[in-house]
């Protein structure tokens, strides 16, 4: 190599900033760049002629009067090991060892890479990490335990609270009894919100998965709901579309649990008006069924602002519904992990002053025989239509979904709906509603969703909503009809 290359590399190696170490095949240091004589502490000619082994210990070894590297160690591969300074002690480093001989000479160089941060930072991190975990174990057996506490004192005075309500008879004493009961109940599901949210941070949760019978479920939460919402005096509704499969597998409670804390909600922060729950099947396949859910209300209603922080922890719409209504802020929170867990997602539509909608999708396993019987997505389901209109003809013969006067007894109630709303006679503009609801509960699953999100802007005396939703609900419902009626949609093609 003439002196002016050896020069330009010598340049070029002695601004790099991973150490470089040039040895012969004898294992001899003939060259050390800047970064290696600053980090190990020797001068050039200290290190220049000593044996390459010394400084990178168990790395290399002599064959036949030549270096090579230890058997367990391969060229051209990256090798973690450490590298000895002057003063005896050493530090980590990734090696690598290029073999760059020529025919003039047989020559080695050695690269490595400083780690001793990155190392450092591993070790700090791996500490990090077992301190966080320590934590949440610390933390989460506080919560256990004060949890646990708190239930006992809380219990035994609503116990005693029920006691002395069936014994009392002063009027005004009953209602200080009643009002020491309800903030029991209020205390119990904080206390429980609080061990959940425990539970789904720590990932401890689990869904249980039972065979549960979905109508009786939904049965039972109705006179529930039905009792809660005329407290305020609210009215209450729950409708399922006839194809949702009532024996399911899955967790039956969080689904109550689910549903209770969106309708508590929707009853909290609603003052007049209505609560309705409806629920139609999405799919199913392969013994699985996929449900949505829609929880509509007519309350206060969310801003659009208010919706992207709603399902945060501990955060409500605004600082001043704490004050007002109370809560922690975890309820939406807790929901939409719940929904999550069941392989599901949750959505919040609605206006300030015009309620909220939230509309949830769950999946559920399906028993063997009732898998069996339905097998397409809800959206193209036809098998059943003839069992649905059977069941439709004994309740309203002359109106099944499909016939010319089905079709003409929507349009005349549409025109009844517009116009109760254009006077602002909101009674008869539900009452006209409800039957509609009815005439087009034969069409498609599509078409009952639809149509549940109109009744629900009628509810909410939302006139531009409506018209937005009934103008999807009439092109839903054509496209069924010509579904139904193919020899009518062949007529009106030509």
């Amino acid at each position: 190599m003439s002196n002016y290359n050896e020069e330009l590399l010598c340049y070029i190696l002695g601004s790099c900033r991973e150490l470089v170490i040039r040895f012969d095949e004898k294992g001899c240091i003939n060259y050390a760049n800047d970064s290696t004589l600053k980090l190990t502490g020797y001068e050039a000619d200290e290190l220049r002629d000593t044996y390459i082994g010394e400084h990178f210990t168990d790395v290399f070894c002599m064959k036949e009067g030549k270096v090579s590297l230890a058997d367990e160690y391969e060229e051209g591969k990256i090798i973690e090991t450490v590298l000895y300074r002057k003063n005896k002690t050493c530090f980590p480093v990734e090696l690598n060892v290029i073999n760059i001989s020529n025919e003039e000479r047989e020559l080695f160089l050695c690269v490595a890479l400083d780690v001793t941060l990155y190392k450092d930072s591993l070790q700090k991190n791996k500490e990090i990490m077992q301190m966080a975990k320590d934590s949440m174990k610390a933390r989460d057996e506080f919560v256990a335990n004060v949890t646990h506490e708190l239930r006992t004192p809380v219990n035994g005075i609503k116990g005693h609270a029920d006691l002395l309500m069936e014994d009392e008879r002063d009027i005004q004493k009953l209602g200080y009894l009643k009002m020491i009961h309800n903030c029991c109940i209020t205390m119990e599901g904080i206390i429980n919100n609080i061990l959940d949210f425990s539970k789904l941070e720590s990932g401890k949760f689990q869904i249980e998965e039972a065979p549960f019978s979905f109508r009786e479920l939904m049965e039972q939460q109705q006179a529930l709901f039905t009792t809660l919402a005329a407290g305020k005096g609210l009215k209450f509704s729950l409708n399922i579309a006839p194809n949702v499969p009532n024996q399911l597998i899955g967790d039956s409670l969080r689904i109550t649990q689910v549903l209770n804390n969106l309708v508590s909600n929707a009853v909290k922060f609603t003052e007049q008006g209505h609560i309705g729950i409806e629920v139609v099947k999405n799919a199913q396949l392969d013994g699985e069924v996929e449900l949505f859910f829609v929880v509509a209300d007519t309350g206060i209603g969310l801003s659009e602002e208010d919706k992207d922080k709603i399902f945060n922890s501990f955060t409500q719409a605004d600082a001043s519904i704490t004050r007002r209504f109370g809560g922690t802020g975890l309820g939406l929170s807790i929901t939409k992990d719940l929904v999550q867990l069941m392989n599901g997602n949750i959505w919040v539509e609605g206006e300030v002053g015009k309620g909220s909608t939230f509309s949830f999708t769950i999946r559920l396993k399906t028993v063997e025989e009732e898998a069996e019987q339905e097998e397409e997505p809800a959206n193209i389901v036809w098998k059943n239509l003839e069992l649905r209109r059977e069941k439709q003809t004994e309740q309203m013969p002359e109106y099944v979904f499909g016939t010319a006067l089905n079709e003409l007894e929507i349009r005349r109630n549409f025109e009844k709906v517009n116009i109760a709303m254009d006077m602002q006679c909101w009674q008869k503009a539900e009452t006209s509603m409800d039957i509609l609801k009815q005439l087009l509960s034969g069409g498609s699953d599509e078409l009952r969703k639809q149509t549940f999100r109109m009744a629900m802007a009628v509810r909410k005396a939302n006139y531009e909503k409506f018209r937005e939703e009934a103008a999807v609900v009439r092109e839903i419902m054509t496209r069924d009809w010509y579904e139904i009626n193919p020899d009518q949609a062949a007529k009106t093609e030509e």
